[in-house]
């Protein structure tokens, strides 16, 4: 993109200027609620983030500008490659089965009953911790109630060790098919690290 005059470009804004929180990025879920702190500030919404702006000549808009990042992002598949795709949806398979299984394994189930009962006890009716998050994120703002809500089911999710439960059970399953499906796993892992490993040389060569 600075080869072909957008020298303002520095990724587009692809990318956060804030590093990820992961105490605050996803704060609720099927796990429930994880941390006092955030359920008091932030409730269910995701932590606003702020993107960089691209500066400098030319810094990216209009149809030439669009045109010449398609190119570019052309011209960089082509020299970094990608890993098979095969490796991919496998893991992404894997992950989707492994969040299903955990969901409907006995002890997720009954600590989740034991969460709702505690809910109820504080005046908030729910009966699944990721429902209740959906309910809300849908929302412009947060709201006084939404923060109330949050510290609920932040302070029953550590009552009943829900998060805890929870993670240890995705944790087997996910081993358990890490196990079975090793060869391809492994093979799918080499290639990623040779792509890095190729876009490495690439970036350094581009600087020399």
């Amino acid at each position: 993109m600075r080869r072909a005059g957008y020298t303002g470009f520095t990724g587009d804004g692809l990318q956060d200027a804030q590093a990820p929180d992961d105490a605050t990025a996803l704060p609720a879920g099927g796990w429930g609620y994880l941390g006092q702190e955030a359920a008091a500030t932030q409730g269910f919404h995701p932590p606003k983030r702020t993107r960089p702006r691209p500066t400098g000549p030319a810094a990216g808009s209009g149809e030439a500008y669009d045109a010449t990042r398609v190119d570019c992002d052309r011209q960089a598949a082509e020299r970094i490659g990608a890993p098979p795709g095969a490796g991919a949806e496998l893991i992404g398979r894997l992950f989707d089965e492994s969040i299903g299984a955990t969901g409907r394994d006995g002890r997720v189930v009954t600590a989740t009953k034991e969460w709702s009962v505690c809910m109820a006890g504080t005046g908030f009716r729910a009966d699944d911790p990721a429902a209740l998050a959906e309910r809300f994120r849908s929302a412009p703002e947060t709201t006084p109630t939404e923060l109330a809500t949050a510290r609920a089911d932040a302070d029953c999710t550590a009552r009943v060790n829900l998060a805890g439960i929870w993670f240890a059970v995705l944790a087997g399953y996910q081993r358990q098919q890490i196990e079975r499906n090793a060869q391809a796993l492994t093979a799918h892992q080499e290639a990623v690290r040779a792509q890095e490993a190729k876009l490495a040389q690439l970036l350094a060569a581009e600087g020399s």
